[in-house]
């Protein structure tokens, strides 16, 4: 990403700040960068100075009105989650939808391998979805999903998605979309829809993960009843936040009937609330869209299992029931150390 230079257009007299170096004939040196042709991502400081900025830079570090249309609200980046992707760990569900049987989910953490051309480790994870029984009679749809997330950070490097439609209101057949990220806050997308080719680049919030890393860090959460925690998920070129909070240790007396043989017991589960509004880059929830309400159930002795998770649809409300949980491999290595917080 290429960065702006200094300004070498002189500083009128009067915009100068009068300070006491002025006596001394000192004067700051504006190292802070300018604008952008397009909109600059967050003016934040660089450190402690000395000597206040002068001139565009200074008026950009301290505006006189707060501008939520140019500048991303910044936010800090959120606590690595790496250390909690065992390889080896296989998840699958029954999916309901109003109560009814409609489909099959899976999730996997595949391997963690090096890098390309002697990059960090990065951990691949992979992801499923198909319909059956009442709803494969209306539509059959199949969803596959692989992803590459930083070994340490969990955030996403690299994901890839395939689409197979066929049925009632089946706008397209199938669907290819690879999304890449350079860095954290943006992403360049691919869109390979029936064969008719469109790419895409664009910026995000620093915290945005993609479906599986979103659910992966919602899995990662360890908050105290009424903590919470909030991060973006791009699905497609869609861009959702995801508010979450804690109802703390709950007793479920409707767990799956699998919890029972992994020994997890009524009094070892964690709820979560949470909701996914569709917003613009900027955070700002797009007017006239439905907010979607979400609840995870997850075991909290040890191994922090996603045993249940309803979403709100604008037709019902679908739920996934854990029926198979397969352990990392033993082979797997050493648990990586969950980072330090200064």
């Amino acid at each position: 990403m290429a960065s702006a230079g200094k300004s070498t257009r002189a500083v009128p007299l009067e915009l100068r700040p009068a300070a006491p170096e002025a006596d001394l004939g000192l004067w700051a040196d504006d190292a802070s960068r300018l604008p952008r042709i397009e909109p600059s991502a967050v003016v934040r400081g660089r450190g402690p100075r000395s000597l206040p900025l002068v001139g565009w830079s200074g008026a950009l570090a301290e505006p006189s009105f707060v501008d939520h249309h140019h500048r991303v609200p910044y936010v800090d980046r959120p606590p690595s989650f790496g250390h909690t992707l065992k390889p080896g760990e296989h998840f699958k569900y029954d999916v309901y939808f109003g109560g009814n049987p409609t489909g099959i989910a899976e999730a996997a953490v595949v391997a963690r391998e090096a890098g390309p051309l002697g990059t960090p480790d990065r951990i691949r994870l992979e992801g499923s979805a198909r319909t059956s029984g009442v709803a494969a009679l209306l539509t059959t749809i199949v969803y596959d999903m692989a992803a590459y997330l930083d070994a340490e950070t969990g955030a996403p490097l690299q994901t890839g998605a395939i689409t197979k439609r066929e049925g009632l209101a089946s706008s397209y057949k199938r669907r290819e979309t690879t999304a890449t990220f350079f860095g954290r806050g943006f992403v360049e997308l691919e869109d390979d829809k029936d064969g008719k080719k469109t790419s895409a680049r664009k910026r995000l919030p620093i915290d945005t993960f993609d479906p599986l890393s979103v659910m992966a860090w919602v899995r990662s959460l360890d908050l105290a009843a009424g903590e919470k925690a909030k991060a973006y998920g791009l699905d497609g070129g869609t861009l959702l936040r995801v508010d979450i909070v804690s109802r703390g240790p709950t007793r479920t007396s409707d767990l799956p009937p699998l919890a029972a043989a992994l020994g997890i017991s009524q009094d070892q589960v964690v709820a979560y609330d949470g909701s996914i509004t569709r917003v613009d880059r900027f955070g700002a929830a797009i007017p006239g869209k439905k907010v979607y309400k979400m609840r995870v159930w997850v075991s909290n002795e040890g191994r922090r299992i996603p045993l249940m998770i309803e979403s709100d649809l604008w037709l019902g409300v679908v739920r996934l029931i854990l029926t198979q949980y397969d352990p990392p491999h033993e082979s797997s290595g050493a648990r990586i150390p969950a980072p330090t917080r200064g």
